[in-house]
């Protein structure tokens, strides 16, 4: 045989050895980007140029084919770190909140929009679904959901991308006063979830639930996880069992995956990851998993 004729069989019979069960992965990842403004300078985190550019190296690295994200305005400041060249966007259609309010760390800063969506790799087809408005509970700050289904060598997969309320985090807020109120959101929006994760059984999807819960679900005896993950209806949580290197002072992840409808059979043994953190900003790590 010429060597030409080798040089070209070697990488066909390479191919052709290599394990069958990387075929048809998909790497769905969450990831909170902390304030993502479109125009440099703006919104609470303010960020420069080169913020931008370091957040987009960071999601290179992730190598994720899916990225549910959070915090972000709007898509023109979603294609900063996710460039129209390779990725598609979806987002919620949430509304502005009007008036905007003032930075928590900078009060003479406005809040800009946080909006949850989708960062889709060009090449894998999906469909987009109407959001989950009902995670709002009628409250201008709080967000909805996104909702999309991937297809994957004739697979599906539905998606939906949430940020919950804040400050109920786990059973030592639960007994404070002042944070009854956002408490009794929380609530509203497991159940907001729980009905929608049984309306995806009933249609027989796989699905995923992911992105910000605020909540420590994998601590034991937590009621918000009980509320989304009845003993009848039983999902699974990826990151039960992990302790999170995000933060040390926060060693409980509050970003989860919650797989149900059978996707957590497809979740590729020993998949999951956590993204370092590197800088001070994005205040969250992306996390994620791979599927089969």
């Amino acid at each position: 045989m010429g060597t030409g004729l080798q040089a070209l069989l070697i990488p066909v019979i390479l191919a052709l050895a290599a394990p069958a069960g990387f075929a048809g992965e998909i790497r769905i990842a969450t990831w909170n980007l902390e304030h993502l403004d479109d125009t440099e300078g703006e919104g609470c985190v303010g960020r420069k140029r080169a913020d931008y550019r370091a957040l987009g190296e960071r999601i290179a690295e992730l190598d994720a084919d899916v990225v549910a994200f959070q915090e972000v305005e709007n898509p023109a400041a979603a294609r900063r770190v996710f460039p129209g060249a390779d990725w598609h966007v979806e987002m919620s259609s949430r509304p502005a909140m009007d008036p905007p309010r003032p930075c928590r760390e900078n009060p003479a800063m406005s809040l800009g929009h946080l909006g949850t969506g989708f960062a889709i790799r060009r090449g894998i087809s999906y469909r987009r679904h109407g959001d989950l408005a009902d995670l709002g509970m009628g409250n201008p700050f709080q967000r909805w959901g996104t909702d999309i289904t991937v297809g994957v060598d004739g697979r599906e997969l539905r998606l939906l991308s949430v940020h919950l309320a804040s400050g109920c985090w786990s059973r030592k807020q639960d007994g404070e006063s002042r944070r009854r109120n956002t408490c009794a959101i929380l609530r509203g929006q497991m159940r907001s979830l729980r009905a929608w994760a049984d309306a995806r059984r009933a249609e027989g999807a796989a699905f995923v639930i992911l992105g910000d819960f605020n909540r420590r679900l994998a601590l034991p005896g937590d009621w918000a996880w009980r509320l989304l993950s009845p003993p009848g209806a039983p999902l699974r949580l990826l990151t039960r069992g992990v302790a999170s290197r995000c933060n040390p002072r926060y060693p409980a992840f509050i970003d989860h995956l919650v797989a149900g409808g059978g996707a957590g059979a497809l979740q590729v043994q020993g998949s999951f990851g956590e993204l370092p953190r590197r800088g001070r900003h994005p205040d969250h790590c992306a996390v994620w998993a791979d599927f089969r």
